[in-house]
């Protein structure tokens, strides 16, 4: 059997080829439609100052209920404070709202910072918020 070869045959193939290549303005148009991602959402605070344990607890279950109504994973910046202002003089809701989230939120905890109760320096937290990231619903 012989076969006998066009001496176009480069270029027919290129030719065919080039059928099945996106053309390069439909290309760029569609990595420009890709990288365009929405941006990040905001970082929700949510501010304890002066609440009770309670009251605290009742607040960040509240925030995060209005906010979580997306499909998005969404991070919280949860302000307890310090805890100067306390009558042991260390905080009672750096401890506490802390171990709440984690009981309550735990299984759509996607990223938490380590808690602010546990790094200290001379006795005082060295750092009065924690940020958490919770995955959507």
């Amino acid at each position: 059997m012989r076969f006998e070869i066009e001496e176009n045959a480069i270029q027919m193939m290129e030719e065919h080829l080039s059928l099945f290549k996106p053309h390069a303005k439909s290309a760029d148009t569609k990595a420009r439609h890709e990288s365009v991602k929405r941006p990040p959402l905001a970082t929700v605070e949510i501010d304890l100052h002066g609440l009770t344990v309670e009251e605290a607890e009742r607040e960040v279950t509240e925030a995060i209920a209005r906010h979580q109504l997306s499909l998005e994973k969404r991070t919280f910046k949860i302000i307890t404070g310090k805890g100067r202002h306390s009558s042991s003089g260390r905080g009672i809701l750096i401890r506490e709202i802390y171990l709440f989230v984690v009981h309550r939120y735990g299984p759509w905890i996607e990223r938490i910072e380590e808690s602010p109760d546990g790094v200290r320096l001379g006795g005082e937290a060295i750092r009065g918020h924690f940020h958490v990231t919770l995955k959507g619903p």
